[in-house]
């Protein structure tokens, strides 16, 4: 996020600690989800989880990262960025970068027009290129890491797996929020 030049360097520094603090925050749930799958018992995890589409397979993202979903807007393009980055749009006035989670599947695609832009915030607006969102689960069980090891799936290779849940439509990889947001080249 751009700050505005009025902001002062007291606010700088306030908002820098706080960002930094919510990073940690996110690791240590990252930390503490992995803990409750090794511990051999399928766990609830609280809250509700956004289930995406991308590319053919799905993965759920904590709603408390994201901000809202949209439609496919205009995307402006950016010049030599990664294969994953399509460029970056306005959200409410803030720029956003966005960025094509297919993409970083390893599949190359045109968007269709009803595609979606999830919008989440952190240290910077970052906006995914999904290819819809189908739906909201609730408290998804956390499986046991024996599980985990044997269920492949194409998020597995892009650093952004943060465990696998079992849903009633079958298991999902669960995104990590703060890895979504600190997409490298983003």
């Amino acid at each position: 996020m751009v700050d505005s030049p009025s902001m002062t360097a007291e606010a700088q520094a306030r908002r820098a600690s706080a960002e930094k603090r919510l990073a940690s925050l996110e690791e240590e749930i990252v930390r503490l989800r992995r803990e409750l799958a090794t511990l051999g018992a399928e766990q609830r995890l609280p809250g509700l989880y956004l289930t995406v589409e991308v590319a053919g397979t799905t993965a759920l993202l904590p709603v408390e990262a994201v901000l809202e979903v949209v439609r496919l807007v205009a995307i402006e393009p950016l010049p030599a960025a990664r294969a994953h980055v399509v460029g970056t749009m306005l959200y409410r006035g803030t720029p956003a970068v966005v960025v094509d989670l297919a993409a970083m599947l390893g599949v190359r695609r045109e968007p269709d027009l009803d595609a979606h832009l999830v919008i989440c915030g952190g240290s910077r607006t970052v906006a995914l290129l999904v290819d819809r969102v189908r739906d909201l689960v609730e408290s998804p069980l956390l499986v046991d890491g024996s599980i985990a090891t044997e269920a492949r799936t194409p998020w597995d290779g892009t650093g952004l797996m943060a465990g696998l849940c079992r849903t009633p439509e079958g298991l999902r990889p669960l995104l990590r929020a703060s890895a979504v947001l600190a997409v490298e080249g983003a």
